[in-house]
Parts: C-alpha cells; sequence; structure tokens
C-alpha cells in the first residue's frame, strides 16, 4: 500500500509530466498558428498589391474619361453658342422680311 507521501509525489511526477507534454503540444500548436498567420498575412498583402494595381489602372481610365467629358463640354458649349448666333440672325431676318412683306402687301393692297 502507498503512503500519504508515496501519493504526493506521484501527484507532483504526475503533474510535470502533464506540464511538459501541455507544453510540448502548445508549442507545436503555436508554431503552426505562427505559420498560418504569416501565410494568411502574405495573401493577404499580395491581393491588397492587386488590388492596388487594379485602382490605379481605373484612376487612369478615369483620368482619359475626364479630359474627354471635359473636351466634350467644351465642344457643346461652343455649338450652343453657334446655335444661339443662328437663331438670333435668323430672328432679326425673319422680322426683316416681314416688315418688307407688310409694306408690300401695303403697296400692292393685299
Amino acid at each position: 500500500m502507498l503512503t500519504k507521501t508515496d501519493l504526493d509525489q506521484v501527484g507532483k511526477l504526475v503533474r510535470k509530466i502533464v506540464r511538459e507534454e501541455i507544453k510540448v503540444e502548445v508549442s507545436d500548436a503555436k508554431k503552426t498558428l505562427e505559420s498560418q498567420i504569416r501565410l494568411s498575412r502574405m495573401e493577404v498583402q499580395s491581393d491588397i498589391s492587386d488590388l492596388d494595381d487594379r485602382v490605379k489602372n481605373v484612376e487612369i481610365r478615369l483620368d482619359g474619361i475626364e479630359k474627354d467629358v471635359k473636351d466634350t463640354k467644351k465642344r457643346v458649349k461652343k455649338i450652343g453658342k453657334t446655335v444661339d448666333v443662328m437663331i438670333d440672325l435668323f430672328d432679326k431676318e425673319d422680322v426683316s422680311l416681314r416688315k418688307r412683306v407688310v409694306r408690300i402687301e401695303e403697296h400692292l393692297q393685299i
């Protein structure tokens, strides 16, 4: 039969062995997690880099489109001014022509 001292020593020995096994298992798990975290970080950095390149390409395209839009706006303004001038000219000529027609009709008594 075992004495209380023997049982205490066995308990201490068991705790020591359990602690050592836990340390080994925890150490392995920690290394595995660290390597997975590093791998995930590298993948995320790669994805961010790809997205950064895509954003730059989109910005370049938008710059080109903005230039085209500005040019189109300038052309539309110029066309609008030309149309305004043409309308004004035709309106003046129409008024002048009406006056002539009225004078001719009065002269011919129509």
